[in-house]
């Protein structure tokens, strides 16, 4: 197989993966968890190949990584989202933060992964 083909056919298995995953494996994994009384969701564990998949995706793209500024970024967001549920509950709730928290990492990870698919598009 010529290289071109088999990189064109990784890169659409790049893109396509998340996607793919909580179609199909959502609900199996829910009741994998929900079984073991435990509230994990599949993006709950898509958010360490999306962290790796935005450093491939920027690298390619870019030719240097955005890992930095995202981890930055999410960091920045860890410590708005404790200060506005201080000031709102008078208290800091571990539990709920964490929950809240990873779920803006994931909707974060996802955007930013899907900006840098079109970005890579755009310029291949």
């Amino acid at each position: 197989m010529d290289s071109g083909v088999s990189l064109l056919i990784g890169k659409i298995i790049l893109y396509c993966l998340p996607i793919i995953l909580l179609l199909l494996f959502s609900k199996a994994i829910q009741r994998h968890f929900k079984k073991q009384n435990s509230a994990i969701k599949l993006p709950d564990l898509l958010i360490p190949f999306l962290v790796l998949g935005i450093h491939i995706l920027s690298e390619l793209t870019y030719d240097f990584s955005l890992l930095p500024y995202f981890l930055i970024f999410i960091f920045s967001l860890g410590i708005i989202i404790l200060l506005s549920i201080a000031v709102k509950k008078g208290e800091i709730l571990y539990k709920s933060f964490f929950k809240t928290y990873w779920r803006f990492v994931f909707i974060s990870a996802i955007v930013a992964y899907y900006g840098l698919v079109v970005a890579n598009m755009i310029t291949t």
